[in-house]
């Protein structure tokens, strides 16, 4: 199918992250909390100004999933027009939370079918110097959900919104 435009929903939505031997896994999510970069504001304005005027500062971004806990086996990741091939959400993010190596992270926004090249992605491919570091992961037993949040690695480049995997 090709690549579509228009208004789309969370069904079409997957989530891919590298699991703790750099390899690109799909990660069942119920939410990802708000996905792109947000700046530091420095005020700029001075008593003469009318409104209110500031400059962009180093962009910043922790994002935040939840979602059903599950110990499932690893599963290759699924490409492009293709469904998620979910691995176990704690298979895969035990393994990275706490870690210092940077990971790959992708959010691919499907529209209105499971996402494929040319269709609106956020995130990084990893290398020795960029990517994503899982800083929180908790597992709440009464309702069997997971919480999990990502920060940039140091120095990272910025994550990128594309059209392309990040592998």
């Amino acid at each position: 199918m090709a690549a579509q435009t228009g208004r789309t929903v969370s069904k079409w939505v997957k989530f891919q992250c590298d699991d703790s031997g750099g390899t690109v896994r799909d990660v069942p999510v119920s939410s990802i909390g708000g996905v792109g970069l947000e700046y530091d504001e420095a005020d700029l304005t001075a008593f003469q100004d009318a409104i209110k005027g500031v400059l962009p500062g180093h962009p910043d971004i922790t994002l935040e999933i939840t979602g059903p806990w599950d110990n499932s086996a690893a599963q290759a990741a699924s490409g492009s027009a293709a469904a998620p091939a979910l691995s176990g959400s704690h298979t895969v993010l035990n393994g990275i939370n706490g870690g210092n190596t940077p990971l790959t992270l992708g959010v691919y926004i499907g529209v209105r079918h499971n996402w494929e090249t040319g269709e609106p992605a956020f995130g990084i491919t990893s290398t020795a110097a960029n990517g994503f570091l899982c800083t929180s992961y908790t597992v709440n037993p009464d309702d069997g959900t997971y919480t999990a949040k990502f920060r940039m690695y140091p120095g990272s480049a910025a994550p990128a919104w594309g059209t392309a995997a990040f592998t």
